[in-house]
């Protein structure tokens, strides 16, 4: 044993040495030399080759790796490490050096995840004969994919995809890769070549086949009759424009274990046959267009562990049941079907590895016991427009594992239980949007980080909050009080707050300063609350504040000086309260802004004319206030309005956190009538001037906002003509500039409108006959109302021109231009009447059989009609609870009227009867 101990050692360090390939520093000097070309042919701006350098053994450079035995190079590993970071500011660019072709042994070459900035790949990598794997997926690559990569005879692995830039014109060369076992074309454009499935089909050693968004449509739908694939277990197809049913030939691929093809436009139903993919475990199906229920037979794929069909909404049908029998489930994805029927313990009864469950927006019921202990632990539940109540579910306190839980609009119209909020603490996010749920939660102390639960019946006094709250959105509640148990309650971390939405609740008192507590504020919304007071200084310290709402509150005062702290300002809201003073001057000149809302306040002074700075501004709204003097000139410069493509921050209307966002809404008063816009808000742009004191002409430059779609004005002191230069305001829906002293005619440029669907030029000192056009004449009189001057259709006032042009105008030659018309159009309709009329007579005069058919049909509708009318009467007056002797009376009535109708159609009698004879 002694003797045994050194030979082991030393039989342990030789294999110690074979097995790390940088132990033998036997780097060869030219594959060296040929390596630093290719180094300097690159750019590294984060130096991840700083290793490789002239003075040291290239065999210990990072990246590179040598044969143990004979120390040359036969593999680059120059993928980016850092994907799951910033990986921009590690990617390696620049050229691809041909030194390369100077390593012999090269086998393995791994560029991905680097930035080549739309190079095209080389060619010379097709005379690396050496070459067993190559990657160069998500580098940047763009042009044509070059077909000497066909001579990589001994190729096991290629990866091109997802270089956004690449295309293939003829996929032929693919088939002499005859031992490729992964093929990776992803994003790449293969729509030229009609054949690519006979190509590909012909490497009968592929395991692995990525041509997701590949442009791949039903044009191919030749190719996609048959296909002669053996060892395939993964094939994604997703992202392409397929429209046709799914191919029977994929049903032959017997070893597949993932198959993916969402995102397509595939249509039929889902076939039965997917029953003999026995060995499938990822099947994705989702947003496509199949119809039909789901096929029982997925529930015999025993080794299934991810079902995803969602975004079907022609898929109805229940929920097979079998589906239970799936022991292997992790994922199950049915949500935005028609699905319908109830989903109760059956659906689950082995589905004890079940991670996520998407059940949203679907006619499914959930019908489970009060006492229901389900075999799996969620991680993931959205069940969103699902019926889940009207109680809340118990079975939710036995999942510990729950990190998302989506029950919006699910029809719980109840308490939450006590055990609820504790439970919830460990929740990442929480959605009860729109349910009817209750309950007081002042003493809960929140510590989801995202949770909604607006539109219920929450109330009392506001909840208390963690540091680790991201998203709060309890509007449109019943919560009552002040505002300072949220925001002043001292917490020993730095508040991680971004949204707070507590608006259309009962809120009342002033704003507490306790602002700066909460310095990571972005969107902050209070809105049709009861609050009053001043703004508190310490808003100032809010400075990453991108959206500001105040509306339909009662604050007073002026606007703090302290809020132009806030740099990123983009949306504020303060309409409907009691702000005075004048327009602070740090608004007009926080160029962020996208939408400045002030309207019906007490605002004073001119409008700055700084605001014209506002590159971004698509909502300026300061009516009804007291503001004066003239409109900017400048309006013009407010680069947004005008037509063109729509820039800016959207992230000031819009706050993105995870994979859900919060949405800014804003009620405008566009078209006479309050509106909110949400989704649309970004596409909006409108000036609200109206109920000010502004006089002065109306500026040519406000006409040239070709963009702006809202305009008005009305309510002022406004004097002049109305500029011709208005006909080019093209997206103009809406105008408005009533009650002024505008005077002159009205452009007849105005016609070119479009647009335009809602027009107010009432009550001003405007002349002249109203422009002809499309649609002026549409408008209701009432639009031109109060001008006395004006004259010509729709208005009833004819204009002085046209009457004097109809007294000059000889007699007779009006009706004579119009006899040809009027006339004969009697004479048309006369003939036509008596042609008609005796055609059927004639017929039923001299055919006996059509007269005899004709008044026998006509008599069962008389007798039809007297007894349904008589069965009628007499089921009123009985339901009216009218007593014996009144039914009686009427009876008689009725049985007199009897008698007396057919007295009534004597007449009709006599006709028939000559008719007959």
């Amino acid at each position: 044993m002694i003797l045994l101990f050194p030979l082991v050692c030393f039989f342990s360090s030789i294999i110690s040495i074979l097995c790390d390939p940088n132990t033998l520093g036997v780097c060869n000097e030219k594959e060296k030399h040929a390596l630093l070309r290719f180094k300097q042919a690159l750019s590294d701006p984060a130096n991840r080759l700083s290793s490789w350098s002239i003075n040291e053994d290239c065999c210990r450079w990072e990246a590179v790796r040598c044969s143990n035995v004979s120390g040359r190079v036969v593999e680059l590993h120059l993928g980016n490490p850092y994907v799951d970071s910033d990986y921009t500011n590690f990617m390696l660019g620049g050229e691809i050096s041909p030194a390369l072709l100077e390593l012999e042994f090269l086998s393995y070459l791994n560029l991905s995840w680097n930035g080549f900035g739309g190079r095209p790949i080389p060619s010379f990598l097709g005379s690396i004969g050496s070459l067993r794997y190559l990657d160069l997926s998500c580098a940047g690559f763009g042009g044509i994919v070059p077909h000497q990569l066909g001579n990589l005879s001994t190729l096991h692995h290629l990866d091109l995809g997802h270089n956004n830039g690449l295309y293939v014109e003829n996929l032929d060369w693919i088939s002499h890769l005859s031992f490729l076992k992964n093929l990776g074309l992803g994003s790449i454009d293969l729509h030229r070549d009609v054949h690519w499935l006979e190509s590909v089909s012909m490497i009968p050693s592929l395991s692995e086949l990525d041509l997701s968004d590949c442009r791949l449509d039903r044009k191919m739908v030749s190719s996609l009759r048959y296909a002669n694939f053996t060892s395939l277990t993964f094939l994604a197809l997703s992202k392409n424009d397929f429209n046709l049913e799914i191919p029977n030939w994929l049903f032959n691929l017997t070893s597949l274990a993932i198959l993916s093809l969402s995102d397509n436009q595939f249509k039929g139903q889902i076939s039965e046959s997917f029953g003999q993919l026995k060995y499938l475990e990822y099947l994705d199906l989702r947003r496509n267009s199949f119809h039909g229920p789901i096929p029982t037979s997925i529930g015999n794929l025993s080794s299934l562990r991810y079902l995803v069909l969602d975004g079907n909404p022609l898929i109805n049908g229940t929920l097979p049941t079998n589906l239970g029998l799936l022991s292997n489930l992790e994922y199950l994805g049915v949500g935005g079907t028609s699905l319908t029927g109830n989903i109760s313990e059956v659906h689950f009864t082995t589905l004890s590895k079940l991670k996520v469950l998407l059940i949203y927006e679907t006619s499914l019921s959930f019908h489970v016991n009060s006492n229901w202990t389900p075999p799996f632990q969620l991680e993931y539940l959205e069940a969103d427009c699902c019926k889940i109540g009207p109680k809340f579910p118990a079975w939710l306190k036995t999942q510990k594992s729950l990190s998302s839980l989506f029950l919006s609009s699910s029809g719980i119209v109840d308490t939450t239980p006590n055990w609820f909020w504790k439970w919830a603490s460990s929740i990442q996010e929480i959605h009860f949007f729109d349910n009817q749920i209750s309950g007081d939660i002042s003493k809960v102390v929140l510590n989801n980080t995202i949770l909604d639960l607006s539109s219920n019946r929450f109330s009392g006094q506001l909840p208390l909050l963690s540091s680790n709250v991201v998203v709060l959105n309890i509007a449109n509640n019943s919560f009552s009080g002040q505002i300072s148990p949220l925001i002043c309650r001292k917490i020993n971390e730095r508040g991680k707050l971004k949204v707070l939405d507590i608006s259309n609740n009962a809120l009342s008192g002033e704003l507490s300063d306790c602002w700066m507590h909460w310095p990571s504020l972005t969107h902050i919304n209070l809105e049709s609350n009861d609050l009053s007071g001043e703004i508190p200084d310490s808003m100032g310290c809010l400075v990453a504040l991108k959206a500001f709402s105040l509306r339909k509150n009662s604050f007073h005062g002026d606007i703090p000086s302290s809020l132009q702290n806030c740099k990123v300002l983009g949306l504020i809201s303060l309409s409907d309260n009691k702000f005075s003073g004048i327009i602070p001057r740090w608004i007009v000149e926080r160029t962020t802004l996208m939408v400045i809302d002030l309207r019906s306040n007490k605002f004073m002074g001119d409008i700055p004319p700084q605001i014209c700075q506002l590159s971004y501004l698509r909502v300026l709204d300061l009516a009804n206030n007291s503001l004066s003097r003239t409109i900017p000139k400048c309006l013009n410069n407010i680069s947004s309005m005008t037509a063109g493509p729509i820039e800016g921050d959207f992230n000031v209307l819009e706050a993105d956190y995870y994979y859900e966002s919060y949405m800014e809404s804003l009620i405008l008063n566009i078209k006479g009538r309050d509106s909110e816009y949400k989704k649309i808000l970004r596409y909006v742009r409108m000036i609200d001037l109206s109920s000010n004191n502004l006089s002065g002409s109306i500026p040519v430059e406000i006409f040239s906002l070709s963009g702006l779609q809202s305009l008005n004005l009305s309510h002022n002191h406004l004097t002049g003509m109305i500029s011709v230069e208005i006909g080019g305001m093209e997206y103009l829906e809406s105008l408005d500039l009533s009650r002024n002293n505008l005077s002159g005619e009205i452009p007849q440029t105005i016609a070119n409108l479009t647009f335009l669907g809602d027009l107010n030029l009432s009550y001003n000192n405007l002349s002249g006959k109203i422009p002809l056009g499309t649609q002026i004449q549409t408008f209701s009189p009432l639009s031109f109302f109060g001008n006395a001057e004006l004259c010509g259709a729709p208005l009833l006032k004819n204009c002085p021109e046209d009457e004097e042009e109809e007294t000059q105008r000889p007699i007779g030659v009006g009706e004579n231009r119009e006899f040809p018309e009027i006339a004969w159009f009697y004479v048309g309709m006369g003939s036509g009447f008596f042609v008609g009329l005796w055609g059927v007579c004639g017929c039923l005069f001299f055919n006996k059989a059509w007269r005899h058919a004709y008044f026998q049909y006509l008599d069962d509708i008389k007798d039809s009609a007297y007894v349904a009318i008589v069965i009628k009467l007499k089921s009123l007056h009985q339901k009216l609870g009218i007593y014996n002797a009144e039914v009686d009376d009427h009876q008689e009535r009725v049985s007199t009227s009897s008698v007396a109708w057919p007295k009534s159609l004597e007449l009709w009698t006599v006709l028939q009867g000559i008719i007959y004879k």
